[in-house]
């Protein structure tokens, strides 16, 4: 079993794609997308992804919950921008977990968005460019998508020590031992981090 955290519109067929996303219940009530399509309140970039069914490809999987897996079952993991967007003490719970539910020799890859890259953005004299980058909020609407922690390289792999896994590695895009990178890397200005079980 391959498993995909935060897929939301980006399912790759072999792997158990999950998110949280409200779009999963939307799609499951007739009518509703078009419904909310037609009122204003979804794009239609978004009802097209409906009408195409990329909803219906998701599983729901609360990263703050206990993952629903059994120990040593899961072969690879996969999760792009999706760690920022929990607190710390959630991100070291995820960890723990990943470490968990990873067969022996099982992959986890990790994309975040780079630390170290945004740091160099802060200007004393306009940081809005470094706040919304480290944020990832720049207006009221997109609060609900902030992110609340950040990763360098060498923070990540102290992260992944700690919880059991002996081989971390920070590689390029595209680039590692997690299965099927061409059709999951979609973020090539990001971290890429993998850590073996």
């Amino acid at each position: 079993m391959r498993v995909h955290l935060g897929a939301f519109d980006q399912s790759v067929e072999g792997w158990v794609n999950t998110d949280i996303t409200p779009h999963l219940w939307i799609g499951k009530v007739p009518g509703l997308a078009w419904l909310m399509f037609k009122v204003g309140r979804m794009p239609r970039e978004r009802y097209a992804q409906h009408r195409e069914g990329v909803f219906s490809r998701l599983q729901y999987l609360d990263l703050t919950k206990k993952l629903p897996y059994a120990d040593n079952a899961i072969e690879a993991i996969f999760s792009s921008h999706v760690f920022e967007h929990l607190f710390m003490d959630e991100v070291e719970r995820l960890v723990d977990e990943c470490f968990r539910v990873l067969k022996p020799g099982g992959v986890v890859r990790v994309v975040v968005p780079d630390l170290e890259k945004i740091m160099k953005l802060y200007d004393a004299n306009d940081p809005r460019e470094f706040l919304a980058s480290i944020y990832e909020v720049a207006t009221r609407s997109a609060v609900k998508n902030s992110h609340h922690s950040g990763f360098t390289g060498a923070f990540i792999s102290r992260l992944f020590q700690e919880a059991g896994f002996t081989k971390c590695s920070v590689l390029e895009y595209k680039s590692g031992q997690c299965p099927d990178l061409n059709k999951l890397d979609n973020r090539p200005d990001s971290l890429f981090f993998e850590a073996i079980k």
